[in-house]
C-alpha cells in the first residue's frame, strides 16, 4: 500500500484513474468497512486502483483544539489496519486552517478530479466537506454528475439498533465498556506502548508487571481489565491496571500489565496491549496484602474469560 502526504503527491499513481472513499476514519469501524469493502468491489470490476482520501491531523485538532479529542488510533496503527484491509493507497492530506478554509467546489476541483482523477467516490451516510461543512451529499451528486464521476453513498450501519460511530466507540472505550467497543470495530481495541520502570511495587507483592508509556490518546477508564499483550510475534493473556494505584496514594496514572507464564527483561521493549473485558474497578485497599488477596481473583477471573 503506498502512503502520500497529500493528493498531488498521488497524482501519478492515479493517471489512469481511481476509486476513492473520503473521511477521517477514526478506528476503521464496521461502518468504515462497508465502505471500503464496496470501494474495492466496484473497484475490481471497473479495474481502478483504490484510495482512502483522509486528513492527518484530524479536522477537529485544527478546527476545535479546545475539545482535546482523544483518536482511537494513532497514525501508524491507522496506516497498518487500512494496509490490512487491501487498499493500494493512502493519502494523509495535510489538514492547515488555510485548507479548512477550501470552498466545497474547489476541494471537489482541485483533489478529486484534477489530483487523483477520481472515476468513482465512496463517502458514508454523513459525509460533509468543504469550508464550515458546505458541501453535503446533494453537493457532491451534482459536482459528479457534472463531471460524469459515479458516487455512492453507503447508508449508516447497525449493530444491534445502535449506529456504529467513531464517536460512540470513544465514548465507550473512555467508560469501560470494551466488549462492545471491540464488536464495533471489528477488532479488540489495542494501545501499543514501550516497557518502562515504575515502582517496582508489583515485584514486591510478588507480581511482576510491565509498565506501560503510551502514544496513544485514548486510555480506557481506570480499573481492572482481561488483556492479551503481544511481546515481539507471541500473544500472552494478561491482566492490566490501568489507574493512580490509591492503595499506594499514587499522583501519576500508570498503565501496568502483569503477563502470565512471563519471565523475560523486556524493558524499553514495544508491546501491544488488547483489551478484553473490564474485571472492576479500581479500589482503595487498606493494606498491601488485601491488595495481594484481590489481585489473585482478578487473576483467576482473567483467565476464565481469557
Amino acid at each position: 500500500m503506498k502512503i502520500f502526504t497529500s493528493t498531488s503527491d498521488a497524482k501519478s499513481f492515479f493517471k489512469k484513474g481511481s476509486a476513492i472513499a473520503i473521511g477521517n476514519y477514526d478506528g476503521i469501524h464496521l461502518g468504515h468497512q462497508a465502505i471500503l469493502n464496496a470501494l474495492k468491489k466496484t473497484a475490481k470490476k471497473l479495474h481502478l486502483k483504490t484510495g482512502l482520501l483522509t486528513f492527518e491531523p484530524h479536522p477537529a485538532k485544527v478546527l476545535a483544539p479546545n475539545a482535546a479529542l482523544q483518536l482511537i488510533n494513532t497514525r501508524e496503527q491507522k496506516i497498518e489496519i487500512l494496509r490490512d484491509l487491501g487498499l493500494d493507497a493512502v493519502i494523509l492530506h495535510t489538514f492547515t486552517p488555510r485548507f479548512a478554509q477550501t470552498t466545497a467546489s474547489a476541494f471537489f476541483t482541485r483533489h478529486l478530479l484534477h489530483a487523483l482523477n477520481s472515476k468513482s467516490l465512496f463517502v458514508g451516510h454523513d459525509f460533509t466537506f468543504g469550508d464550515k461543512r458546505s458541501g453535503t451529499i446533494e453537493t457532491l451528486e451534482v459536482l459528479s454528475y457534472q463531471h460524469r464521476i459515479d458516487t455512492h453513498i453507503v447508508p449508516a450501519q447497525m449493530l444491534a439498533n445502535t449506529l456504529v460511530s467513531s464517536s460512540l466507540i470513544r465514548k465507550l472505550i473512555r467508560e469501560g465498556n470494551l466488549r462492545l467497543a471491540s464488536k464495533l470495530l471489528t477488532r479488540e481495541y489495542f494501545i501499543d506502548g514501550t516497557v518502562v520502570h515504575g515502582q517496582h511495587r508489583g515485584t514486591a507483592l510478588g507480581v511482576h508487571t510491565a509498565n506501560l508509556a503510551t502514544a496513544n490518546e485514548l486510555i480506557p477508564a481506570d480499573g481492572v481489565y482481561a488483556t492479551r499483550t503481544r511481546v515481539g510475534r507471541t500473544t500472552y493473556q494478561s491482566v492490566t491496571n490501568i489507574g493512580m494505584n490509591p492503595t499506594f496514594d499514587n499522583t501519576v496514572r500508570t498503565i501496568e500489565t502483569h503477563i502470565f507464564e512471563f519471565d523475560q527483561d523486556i524493558y524499553d521493549k514495544s508491546v501491544r496491549v488488547f483489551f478484553v473485558e473490564r474485571l472492576r474497578d479500581e479500589i482503595r485497599f487498606a493494606t498491601p496484602a488485601a491488595l495481594l488477596k484481590q489481585i489473585e481473583k482478578d487473576l483467576l477471573r482473567a483467565k476464565e474469560i481469557l
